[in-house]
């Protein structure tokens, strides 16, 4: 029962039992009043003054027996009050006990119901989010398979095409080859060309040399050397970005080491025979402009220049001039030009060979498996093998860079256009989804191009 409705009841009950003792003192003091004045006029009858005692003690022990009556029946009414209060209390507790055991159970009823929907629908989501997370497994198996086959095909198709550019590369190795044995030959007997067993000598020497050359570096630096042997003075000078650096050959004397613009006025012959592609000089019977700057040579001195020329791109050029203390015999010319051209030919040669080789190994996977090298699905070993494959071949065409910024701690900024050149072909064939795709090439800029020395390779 609510307590507004508890202090209802109560004030009823207490408004009930005043009215009730209320009514009992009047009809009380109404006979008391009564029975006085009978025996007031009873007294009076007999006797005024026997009875005037009487009268007061009368008086006193009905007045006694008033508050006596009265204090019993206030007691009595303050018992019922105070056992009606109980009472009510007590209904009153129980019946809020039973509402908090009837809410309680509502309660958890509604707790458990809730528990069992919301199980259900985690259950639910649970085998659909399994359902999508197995489609998206046979999706990316599925994409991962057209992936790798894709791979295979390119990589195929690449090794395919290195070989043919090897073997095209070979014959025309062996067809200069052949030429060069003709010229030695017919420069031999021609005494106006070389009139010297000695001459013969020092070709055979720088051909052979060329030859026995393993490497790029090995073959440009036997060129310039069997050049040097030829002319007064000789150098190479190689293609890096916009400017031409001499090569530092062994055993060359270096005529300028600065380096100077492809497209300046000051490359002379230099510049223009990269441009056209072709053999220049100048001279008497010259069909260049005039010799470089760095040159000094006097008007009507023969310079020569010579481009060294890979998949139709030039990437250096071989110099000659008769020096500054004078002209000497014109053969040289001729035999700087097949030293030149031989040069040019081993130089195609060893690079169809090692695309060849780098071609051989990325179609193979790890541990002679037929995986792709380069595989844009996750293959680790992969995307390793193949910044490597680049990497190498930014060192091998660009040794002298290379050289120079390991010195200069630039190799970042002095390669900066075959680096990046070699990444956009890493990002293409290397899937993003490979956690260590950056990674790889960084490691391999450092280790291949830097030598292990972070340092080395600087800031762009």
């Amino acid at each position: 029962m609510p307590e507004n409705q508890l202090r209802d009841v109560i004030e009823g009950i207490r408004t009930r039992i005043q009215a009730e003792v209320d009514a009992q003192l009047s009809s009380l003091s109404e006979s008391h009043v009564q029975a006085i004045e009978r025996a007031r006029q009873a007294a009076e009858a007999e006797s005024e003054q026997r009875w005037a005692s009487r009268m007061e003690a009368t008086r006193a022990e009905w007045a006694a027996r008033l508050q006596s009556e009265v204090a019993s029946a206030r007691s009595e009414v303050e018992r019922t009050m105070v056992a009606e209060s109980m009472r009510s209390r007590v209904e009153a507790e129980q019946a809020a006990a039973e509402r908090a055991s009837e809410a309680r159970r509502e309660l958890e009823q509604a707790l458990a119901g809730e528990r069992q929907r919301s199980q259900a629908q985690v259950e639910a989501e649970r085998q659909h989010a399994q359902a999508h997370v197995e489609a998206e497994q046979q999706r990316a198996a599925a994409e991962l398979d057209t992936e790798r086959q894709r791979a295979q095909v390119q990589v195929e198709a690449e090794r395919q095409r290195a070989a043919r550019e090897l073997t095209e590369a070979r014959a025309a190795f062996e067809t200069e080859r052949a030429h060069t044995g003709e010229a030695i030959a017919q420069a031999a007997r021609r005494a106006d060309v070389l009139t010297a067993d000695a001459g013969v000598a020092s070709l055979l020497e720088s051909v052979l040399e060329i030859d026995r050359a393993a490497s790029l570096s090995e073959a440009l630096a036997a060129a310039v050397r069997g050049a040097a042997r030829e002319a007064p003075r000789a150098a190479l000078f190689l293609i890096n970005g916009e400017d031409l650096t001499e090569w530092p050959g062994d055993g060359v004397t270096s005529i300028h080491a600065a380096p100077m613009g492809v497209d300046a006025r000051e490359a002379g012959i230099l510049g223009e025979a990269l441009r056209r592609g072709e053999t220049l000089w100048t001279g008497p019977d010259g069909n260049g402009s005039s010799p470089p700057a760095f040159a000094g040579l006097a008007k009507g001195s023969t310079a020569l220049a010579v481009p060294l020329v890979l998949a139709g791109q030039p990437v250096a050029v071989l110099y000659a001039d008769g020096g500054t203390n004078g002209e000497a015999p014109a053969a040289w010319r001729d035999t700087v030009q097949i030293i030149a051209r031989y040069a040019n030919a081993a130089v195609a040669y060893l690079t169809a060979a090692r695309t060849a080789q780098a071609a051989q190994l990325a179609a193979s996977g790890p541990a002679g498996t037929s995986a792709p090298a380069a595989s844009p699905t996750g293959d680790d070993h992969g995307a390793r093998r193949y910044a490597r494959l680049l990497v190498s071949e930014i060192k091998l065409y660009n040794e002298a860079a290379v050289r120079l910024g390991r010195e200069q701690c630039d190799l970042l900024r002095r390669l900066k256009a075959e680096i990046e050149r070699a990444r956009v072909l890493y990002d293409e064939r290397i899937s993003a989804s490979i956690p260590g795709r950056d990674v790889y090439f960084h490691q391999e800029l450092v280790q291949t191009l830097a030598d292990g020395d972070q340092s080395l390779l600087g800031s762009l």
